[in-house]
C-alpha cells in the first residue's frame, strides 16, 4: 500500500502547478502572443476583474493542458473553440479533457469563435452565471 501511495504522490507532484513542464509553459507563452480574434475580444472583457470582480488568467497551464481562460476562485475554465474543434477526433479529445478536469473539480465551459464575436453579452452572462454557481 505504501508503494502505491508513493506512486500517487509522485504523480501529483509531477502535475502540480510548480512542476509544469517547460514545454507546456513555453507553449502557453507563445499562445498568449498570438490570440485569435475571439480570444482577444473576450480577454478585453475578462481582464482586470471586469466581469463580476473575477480574476481570470489567459492561456493557463493546468494539469498538462492549457486553458484559454481560467478563474481560480470559481475553478472555471473557459474555452473558445475555432473550426478545428468541429472534427470528430478533436471533439472527442475535448470531451475527455473536460471530463478529466471535472474529476479535479474544474468545470470547463465552451463557446465558439462566432458566439464570442456575435453574442458577447450572452457569453459574458453565461460565464458570470456559471462562476457565481461555483463560488
Amino acid at each position: 500500500m505504501s508503494k502505491l501511495k508513493d506512486e500517487i504522490n509522485r504523480e501529483i507532484e509531477v502535475w502540480s502547478r510548480d512542476k509544469t513542464p517547460e514545454v507546456i509553459l513555453g507553449h502557453a507563452r507563445e499562445m498568449r502572443k498570438i490570440p485569435t480574434e475571439a480570444e482577444l475580444l473576450l480577454w478585453k472583457q475578462l481582464r482586470g476583474r471586469n466581469l463580476g470582480n473575477l480574476k481570470f488568467r489567459r492561456q493557463q497551464p493546468m494539469q498538462g493542458y492549457i486553458l484559454d481562460f481560467y478563474c481560480e476562485a470559481a475553478r472555471l475554465g473557459v474555452e473558445v473553440d475555432g473550426e478545428i474543434h468541429l472534427s470528430v477526433d478533436q471533439s472527442k479529445y475535448d470531451q475527455q479533457r473536460s471530463e478529466y478536469l471535472a474529476e479535479l473539480g474544474i468545470k470547463i465551459i465552451r463557446f465558439t469563435n462566432d458566439q464570442v464575436i456575435s453574442n458577447m453579452r450572452e457569453v459574458l452572462n453565461s460565464i458570470q452565471e456559471t462562476a457565481n454557481q461555483r463560488k
